[in-house]
């Protein structure tokens, strides 16, 4: 499940590159430094931005599981040296237990779980620490938008999409903002040692001036019957000029205590 098309993740690519939480990304690697081999389990993999960006932080042989329900996504995904790579088309709602045989290593995703659902994720998290697995969470939408200049209609906007992002996408009732939140909790009550961290999106024109205009159409599409679409129009020309925009998201790190991280868990922003 990534309901999203590939030219929108390509799109989206290098924002997502450097929002990723540098620290974080430095404990993952710590965590599995020695290891001679690393199975990744990746949910809603599509055309496999992630793996491209968190395999660089693993050991020198890795078997990635790039799971989605779209194969035309996961047929893009292609190959990297020095890694396996198995696409599985999956029902992520009735797949989710077979994708853990055999048990990964490290359980991953990117922009995804703030699609999903609280009785999924919990489902999921429980399922991942039962097989004693890492688990790394980048990209989670986390429901902050910061427009500029600001406009009349955003609070307005934002209210709309965030009650648009609890629909249910084929996971239950979406999480959306509060996804992050939720799968900290959980993976906390499994005994798992949680690091978290900003990961927001700056965007800034003329750099950025196509992705703006991309977020500016989709959000209107996504509100257009809830605000009706004379305004929803009216804010998406206004916001398609924007000179800066801030979407925040988190990234979260949890690993078994026996091998976690070591002092407080990161906590900032």
């Amino acid at each position: 499940m990534t309901g999203f098309s590939a030219d929108w993740l390509t799109q989206r690519a290098a924002a997502d590159s450097r929002a990723r939480a540098r620290g974080l990304a430095g404990r993952l690697a710590a965590h599995f430094a020695g290891r001679e081999g690393v199975r990744v389990l990746d949910l809603g993999a599509g055309t496999g931005a992630n793996m491209r960006a968190t395999s660089p932080l693993l050991g020198p042989r890795q078997h990635w599981v790039l799971a989605d329900n779209d194969p035309a996504l996961l047929a893009r995904a292609g190959a990297l040296p020095g890694l396996t790579v198995e696409t599985r088309v999956a029902d992520l709602a009735a797949d989710l237990e077979v994708l853990f045989d055999p048990v990964p290593d490290l359980v991953t995703a990117s922009a995804f779980f703030d699609l999903c659902g609280a009785a999924w994720l919990d489902r999921l998290v429980a399922r991942a620490g039962r097989c004693g697995a890492a688990f790394y969470a980048v990209l989670t939408y986390d429901g902050r938008e910061e427009w500029e200049p600001s406009h009349p209609f955003d609070a307005a906007v934002l209210a709309a999409f965030h009650a648009d992002q609890r629909r249910d996408k084929g996971l239950g009732p979406s999480l959306g903002p509060g996804a992050h939140a939720h799968l900290a909790a959980a993976l906390a009550g499994q005994g798992l040692a949680i690091a978290e961290a900003p990961s927001d999106w700056v965007l800034e024109r003329p750099r950025d001036a196509d992705l703006i205009a991309a977020l500016a159409a989709g959000s209107a599409a996504a509100v257009a019957s809830a605000l009706g679409t004379v305004r929803a129009a009216e804010w998406q020309s206004a916001r398609t000029c924007a000179r800066r925009v801030v979407i925040g998201h988190r990234d979260l790190l949890a690993l078994p205590r026996s091998r976690g991280v070591a002092g407080e868990a990161l906590r900032t922003g």
